[in-house]
């Protein structure tokens, strides 16, 4: 009996963070007639540009919880470090935030912190690199 609650429990747990994920990560609903909207890209998904601006608010270094600007180098996404300069990967829109996972950087000067700041309302990364 106590393994179908928590069976139960489980699985609500389950729906409610797939609910949270499509929310933050603005996937796109299933039309109200049941028809799924068209979409193209590898996974059928059409690609999401930038991250959430109320994720990037929220969102800290997990090494010594100072904030983080979002940068774009390349084809490469990145959040970045503002204390230490760990480089944070963004994979398909979905930021990595696992210390094992980054690589060192240099500390973000404070014009590339003023520029990611200027497109964070638009969660939007700041360019950086050759071209900025």
């Amino acid at each position: 009996m106590r393994m179908g609650w928590l069976g139960a429990a489980a699985g609500l747990a389950a729906v409610g963070a797939v609910v949270a994920a499509r929310r933050i990560f603005n996937a796109p609903d299933d039309n109200a007639d049941g028809a799924i909207p068209n979409r193209s890209g590898a996974n059928g998904f059409t690609p999401r540009e930038g991250l959430d601006p109320t994720l990037l608010e929220i969102l800290a270094c997990p090494d010594d919880k100072q904030p983080v600007i979002y940068q774009r180098e390349g084809d490469a996404e990145r959040l970045t470090c503002t204390s230490c300069g760990k480089r944070y990967p963004v994979r398909d829109g979905i930021p990595v935030m696992l210390i094992d996972e980054a690589t060192v950087g240099p500390l973000p000067t404070e014009s590339d912190v003023a520029a990611a700041h200027a497109v964070r309302p638009e969660g939007k990364p700041a360019i950086v690199g050759s071209s900025a």
